[in-house]
């Protein structure tokens, strides 16, 4: 060989052939003696890795590192063909000029490959991995670095590089085919895809999945990537728990993709620890879901049932032992951390936890048709929920909202009773609250809602009914004050004021005769017959139920009745009733009742002469009042002298005069009509005389000269009139 390639020189040789492309030639080089001299098989490595441009076919320059890596290179010093390609500038350099240049060449860059003498094949390991990184920084041409780990030729590449390639490489490959937006967005060097947390590698390539294509990007591109983890680490950790928590994460805001996914994947293979954890996951994820919807209800029911296949339960019966759960939920605490994932004791895979996942679920899905309710929610209620915020949660799933309720029949009633006790019994969920507790709810929202014939079928008609007659007397009570208070009109054959008249007469008085029952039966008496008259106590607004129920008085809405309703004033019996029944009915003071119907008389009298009619007036004075003068108190007593003098003094505008000057009067003896209307006033002056005289026999004496005059008035009228 010539001596201006022996030492230094070959090492610049080799580093130009590598740059060339010449493997052949460089694979004479390294295994000729006077390579041997100068260099060693590291540097011989690194020259390929550093100088070999990143195009160079792979089967060309592969077979090299393996026979330098196995010390098998063919040694020969038949190299006089390699004179002829050193480049002049390198002939003219001098020994320690070619040790220097080479030296700094080598040296130039980070990346540098170890020889391992006992273990070639981390030596080629090592060199394909810095390899396919150098390439990777350069150019990031994946398909360019396939060919590396794909390259065919008679030696196999060692595990490292082929787990790497079918863990890593691969699945990355395939992201990008599915995905090819990605490439043009945020993305990884290859050396950080065994670097980086395993959780962020694993939202990179879940980040564009949807619920068509999850089970394939899981089963294709997750799946190789976490063995792969799992291989390098050597069981030291669980790359599958990184994924486990995308998955419950996702189930919180994309159940529909997880939803899928179970349906179609089994769970890791061959990793049975792995496995059992897919199915604590698989759990978890439903009580993450945040929707309450039919269609995730379903889908939640079909993971339990996975869950029990997955865990090899598909063939054992499932008991209902949820007596450690109970005490494990409790020892916690706190409301919020439960349910973190995975530390939560209902995402262990226990036959009690699946069994009670699937009542939780049926719960969920039963109550959400009335209320949306999540899974997660239910089992907050059954494990956290006091008797109040339980009961409160019934009462919320029983009242529904108005527009469902105007499509609940007593099917759906009884539907969602029987229900009610199911959560209470048997998934527990309303386990805090009693038999009775349910019961009330439901005979309240019953008869709210006026399903009377309901109420009567449960509560009413059975030998033994499910509640006492005192809470269904309270019940009624209730429901008819607000059914009455609801109406808009006084007609207990119409409207809510009608199904209030329902309500009280399930029990009374067939079932049940109490004061407080009797009160209500006169109020609604009393409303109805005010219904026949018009009656107006808020301007422009007809007399509604709930005016009369928080009237103070109820006398005035009869006196205001008698003064806007024509001849009303002919029913004074009913007048008389009315009132009795208001009093009694609204429960107001007893005592009122003492004189009412000396008031209502005198009220009648005062209705009479306003529409002049002084016959009847003077009627209800003599026959009704006047029996009544020695029963009433002193305050009523003021009051009837009062209308005795009302009435006594009245004349009607309609009466002639019967002044002796009067031109009527004068003209009698010639009017056989004004003789009679004259007759008439005569007898209508004796009448009131009569009244006057009543009226000074009990009026205080103050008060005697004022009725004492006109009563001497009309005793000279007459005289003048009976001379004439």
């Amino acid at each position: 060989m010539d001596l201006s390639i022996r030492g230094p020189k070959s090492v610049l040789l080799a580093t130009y052939l590598a740059s060339t492309s010449k493997t052949d030639e460089l694979c004479k080089l390294f295994g000729s003696a006077a390579w041997k001299a100068a260099a060693t098989s590291s540097q011989a490595l690194n020259i390929l890795l550093k100088f070999l441009p990143e195009t160079t076919e792979p089967g060309s320059y592969l077979p090299l590192v393996f026979d330098i890596a196995y010390s098998r290179l063919e040694e020969t010093d038949d190299c006089e063909e390699l004179t002829d390609l050193l480049p002049g500038a390198i002939r003219l350099l001098d020994d320690n000029s070619a040790k220097q240049v080479g030296e700094k060449l080598l040296s130039d860059g980070s990346t540098w490959v170890q020889f391992h003498e006992g273990d070639m094949a981390l030596t080629i390991t090592s060199w394909v991995f810095a390899r396919i990184y150098s390439i990777d920084s350069s150019i990031g041409v994946l398909d360019l670095i396939d060919t590396i780990v794909s390259a065919d030729f008679s030696e196999s590449l060692p595990n490292a590089v082929l787990q790497w390639r079918d863990g890593i490489l691969r699945p990355l490959q395939l992201f990008y085919v599915y995905y090819p937006t990605a490439a043009d967005k945020r993305s990884y060097r290859l050396q950080e895809y065994t670097s980086l947390n395993t959780q962020v590698v694993i939202e990179h390539f879940l980040q564009y999945t949807t619920a068509m294509f999850v089970n394939r990007d899981v089963t294709m591109i997750v799946t190789p990537y976490l063995n792969y983890m799992r291989i390098i680490s050597n069981g030291t950790v669980k790359p599958w728990d990184c994924f486990y928590r995308w998955l419950v994460v996702t189930a919180a805001t994309n159940f529909p993709v997880i939803s899928e996914l179970v349906r179609q994947w089994n769970g890791p293979e061959d990793d049975s620890s792995a496995l059992i954890d897919y199915v604590s996951a698989v759990i978890a994820s439903c009580y993450q879901c945040s929707e309450a919807r039919s269609e995730y209800f379903e889908a939640m029911h079909i993971f339990q049932k996975r869950g029990i296949y997955l865990a090899n339960m598909a063939d054992e019966v499932l008991v209902d032992d949820d007596q450690l759960i109970e005490a494990q939920m409790a020892s916690d605490g706190k409301v919020d951390s439960a349910f973190e994932f995975p530390a939560s004791p209902l995402y262990q895979p226990t036959q009690s936890n699946l069994y009670l996942l699937d009542q939780l679920i049926t719960s969920a899905a039963m109550i959400s048709v009335y209320v949306p309710t999540t899974l997660q929610s239910i089992a907050r209620l059954r494990f956290f929920g006091t008797h109040q915020t339980q009961l409160e949660f019934l009462l919320r799933v029983v009242r529904g909202n108005s527009k469902e309720f105007a499509y609940r029949d007593d099917s759906n009633w009884r539907t969602l009773r029987s229900g009610s006790r199911w959560l209470k019994n048997k998934s527990n969920v309303l386990s805090k609250l009693s038999d009775a507790d349910i019961e009330n709810a439901f005979l309240a929202a019953l008869l709210d809602f006026g399903r009377i014939n309901l109420v009567r079928e449960i509560y009413i008609d059975p030998i033994q009914p499910p509640l006492g007659l005192e809470d269904i007397e309270t019940h009624v009570l209730r429901a008819f004050r607000e059914h009455y208070d609801a109406a808009s009109n006084c007609n207990a054959t119409r409207g809510s004021l009608k199904t209030a008249s329902q309500v009280l007469h399930l029990i009374y008085p067939s079932m049940l005769e109490t004061d407080n029952l009797e009160k209500a039966e006169l109020l609604l008496k009393a409303t109805h017959e005010l219904s026949k008259y018009s009656l107006v106590l808020v301007q422009g607004v007809p007399l509604a139920p709930l005016q009369i129920r928080i009237s103070n008085d109820p006398e005035q809405i009869v006196s205001q009745l008698l003064q806007t309703n024509e001849k009303a004033y002919l029913q004074v019996d009913e007048m008389i009733s009315i009132t009795k029944n208001l009093i009694i009915g609204l429960d107001r003071k007893l005592d009122t009742l003492h004189g009412i119907e000396f008031r209502v008389i005198r009220m009648c009298v005062y209705a009479a002469l306003a529409a002049d009619d002084f016959s009847m007036a003077y009627e209800y004075c003599m026959s009704k009042l006047w029996s009544h003068a020695d029963e009433i108190n002193a305050v009523d007593k003021d009051l009837l002298w009062q209308v005795f003098f009302a009435a006594g003094r009245y004349i009607s505008p309609n009466a002639p005069s019967i002044s002796p000057s009067s031109p009527s009067f004068q003209s009698a003896a010639q009017n056989p009509m004004m003789v009679l209307q004259l007759n008439n006033r005569m007898k209508y002056l004796h009448l009131q005389m009569e009244l006057l005289s009543r009226a000074m026999d009990i009026c205080p004496e103050r008060n005697m000269f004022e009725i004492l005059n006109i009563w001497q008035d009309f005793e000279l009228e007459v005289a003048q009139v009976t001379a004439k």
